[in-house]
């Protein structure tokens, strides 16, 4: 008798959720918040919306720069958007303020792809020690990224000024005018700058930061278990897209358009640096415990967060699991 009352029980869950799942209104479109400036690293994250999303669900998804990952997360958080493309930072914040939203798929720049751009003569990191160096703010990627290379090579970011000087234009501006020494910038804007001869993009080495989770898809948890088929075919939209930017021939077909007035040489340059950064990833494998546990360390050891949010508090993998078990696995 317990044994069928349990089978009851159960039986009468499952039709319960299934109801739940059936009575969830229909989604006309994906609404995107971008918090990242659009580039050539980024440009695949509206492709996989804007072209690779219909295909896979029937439903069309429409990608809005908003100025800023804080903004992007915000958006979600209002329900003006669906999914916030933002790095870990805000969403972070998010979490440990008791919002209930996760990161649910990487994007293009999973990896970390900023590049410090200095004057001539700032020869190396060290150099940096002593220097006005530009950032958005202590708590951002153009802060910490720059500290955890300068510490992997035997400098002491203690010893730099730090300014806050504002987003992409805001550090140009004041690298050109002679208020910083340097600062951290996407690599089509890094190329941009070293053009002038006055500016160069500095050696360092990316090997501290190939298992730091740097950006990814925000949603709110509620949405992914309402619309769990619609999130797997954003995530197999993204490893699409993500797949397709791999092949230069293929992203060389679609960028310059989408990078206007940006020309066919100057995004093949950038284009050919991101590759060596290795900041796409084809399986989001860098999704998975390990080196979310990494990421969150460092991120505290750089006081970016006070203190620890564990994996399954801020990601779930199940839908890059799906998406990849019906995709194939790229080579």
């Amino acid at each position: 008798m317990k044994a069928l009352f349990r089978h009851a029980v159960t039986f009468a869950a499952a039709v319960f959720a299934f109801a739940a799942h059936a009575q969830a209104p229909a989604l006309k479109e994906v609404r995107v918040a971008n918090g990242t400036t659009p580039d050539i690293l980024s440009i695949p994250d509206v492709r996989a919306f804007e072209h690779f999303l219909a295909k896979e669900s029937g439903i069309p998804g429409k990608a809005t720069y908003v100025p800023g990952a804080v903004r992007a997360i915000q958006a979600i958080i209002a329900d003006e958007a669906e999914v916030g493309i933002a790095t870990l930072s805000p969403g972070l914040a998010a979490v440990a303020q008791g919002q209930d939203i996760v990161v649910f798929s990487l994007a293009s720049g999973a990896r970390p792809y900023l590049v410090p751009v200095a004057t001539t003569d700032i020869k190396r990191l060290k150099d940096l020690e002593g220097q006005n160096v530009g950032v958005i703010s202590l708590v951002d990627s153009t802060y910490y990224l720059l500290v955890m290379m300068m510490r992997g090579e035997g400098a002491d970011p203690t010893k730099v000024n730090w300014r806050v000087v504002g987003g992409g234009a805001g550090r140009a501006n004041a690298l050109v005018a002679g208020g910083i020494k340097a600062a951290m910038f996407q690599v089509g804007q890094a190329l941009d700058l070293a053009k002038s001869g006055n500016h160069y993009v500095v050696p360092a080495s990316n090997e501290g930061l190939k298992d730091v989770i740097f950006k990814a898809f925000w949603a709110k948890r509620s949405f992914l278990q309402k619309y769990p088929e619609v999130a797997n075919a954003i995530v197999r939209a993204h490893l699409q897209a993500t797949r397709e930017a791999l092949d230069k021939s293929k992203f060389m077909a679609y960028a310059p358009a989408m990078l206007a007035p940006a020309t066919p040489e100057s995004i093949s340059r950038a284009y050919d640096v991101i590759l060596r950064m290795g900041p796409w990833d084809p399986n989001d494998a860098l999704l998975n415990p390990k080196a979310g546990e990494y990421t969150i360390n460092e991120m505290v050891r750089y006081q970016v967060l006070a203190t620890a949010v564990p994996f399954d508090k801020w990601a779930t993998t199940v839908h890059v699991k799906a998406a990849v078990e019906k995709l194939g696995t790229a080579k």
